[in-house]
């Protein structure tokens, strides 16, 4: 017999959902008392539960803290199988409990995040709302901002802006500046930069950084959509600012290390036509559910 077939158990243990759930709060709140305040118990037994939890698995899963905890490298493996599981609990239920929606929405994204983030948001609607069909209608922010108030756009995400909107951010992520792995672009002067097109918050974000710097720049490429920016610097032709999620094998973060200036978080928000219904309201959580896990894989990339 083998070590391994020695050290596991005859019968596996079973992940509770209600283990897992609080197991995702408190990873979510960062801190045990929020965490309680979710899930409706005392903090004293989501402490009792961890500790289960700690138990079953034989590790910690928390480092502690006076006013808050942070995962263990354990943890975060945790983090991952226990949102797997919630998810596909949620999405077997949703298929007898939820309501059969029908009908359509018209969801407005701005052409960046409408190319980013989207496709894999709806997948996942797709999947637990399949008699929905969803009309995506990309645009700038201030283009979605005037749809969604005249009632042609059901959902629309886009820029948050701190005057404009009275609801708040679904998304933050830190905006960097991204190049080709073992590229040549960031050694030009003038500093070719790939940019969106007049209007966007990256690019005024990155225009006045680069002032404010006095950096010498030239703007070499121009598009509005994102992933013809990350076509360019894929090229080596520039460098361009653009979410931190959006890194791979052959695109790499330009630290502080390069002289470059730091540019700060970028924030969406979401805004719903008045009147909305129960269908607006499922695919908004959808939404808002898949920008938190883009969020979370860039804070991991971030660190």
């Amino acid at each position: 017999m083998s070590s391994l077939a020695r050290s596991l158990p005859h019968t596996m243990p079973s992940l509770d959902l209600d283990l897992a759930r609080t197991f995702v709060a408190i990873c979510e709140t960062g801190n045990f008392s929020r965490a309680a305040q979710q899930v409706h118990r005392s903090a004293s037994a989501i402490s009792l539960q961890v500790k289960k939890l700690e138990e079953m698995v034989g590790c910690d899963l928390f480092y502690r803290e006076t006013r808050k905890v942070s995962l263990t490298s354990d943890g975060e493996m945790m983090l991952g199988y226990a949102r797997r599981l919630l998810r596909l609990n949620d999405e077997a239920f949703s298929k007898f409990l939820r309501p059969q929606f029908q009908g359509r929405v018209r969801l407005g994204a701005p052409n960046d995040n409408g190319i980013v983030a989207m496709p894999e948001i709806l997948h996942r609607f797709a999947i637990s709302h399949p008699h929905v069909e969803v009309d995506v209608h990309l645009g700038p922010t201030l283009n979605l901002r005037k749809r969604i108030a005249a009632g042609e756009l059901d959902i629309a995400i886009f820029s948050f802006d701190a005057e404009l909107d009275q609801q708040s951010p679904i998304h933050v992520e830190p905006l960097v500046w991204l190049g080709a792995r073992n590229g040549t672009a960031l050694a030009k002067s003038p500093l070719p930069m790939a940019m969106a097109e007049p209007g966007c918050y990256w690019r005024a974000m990155a225009l006045k950084a680069l002032d404010d710097a006095g950096l010498n720049y030239r703007i070499a490429y121009t598009s509005e959509f994102c992933q013809a920016q990350i076509a360019a610097v894929r090229a080596d032709l520039a460098i361009a600012p653009l979410p931190i999620s959006v890194i791979s094998n052959d695109l790499v973060h330009l630290g502080s290390g390069h002289g470059l200036p730091d540019l700060g978080e970028y924030r969406m928000t979401l805004a719903k036509r008045e009147g909305a219904g129960d269908i607006e309201e499922a695919l908004a959580e959808h939404v808002v559910a898949g920008f938190r896990i883009i969020a979370e894989r860039g804070m991991r990339l971030f660190a």
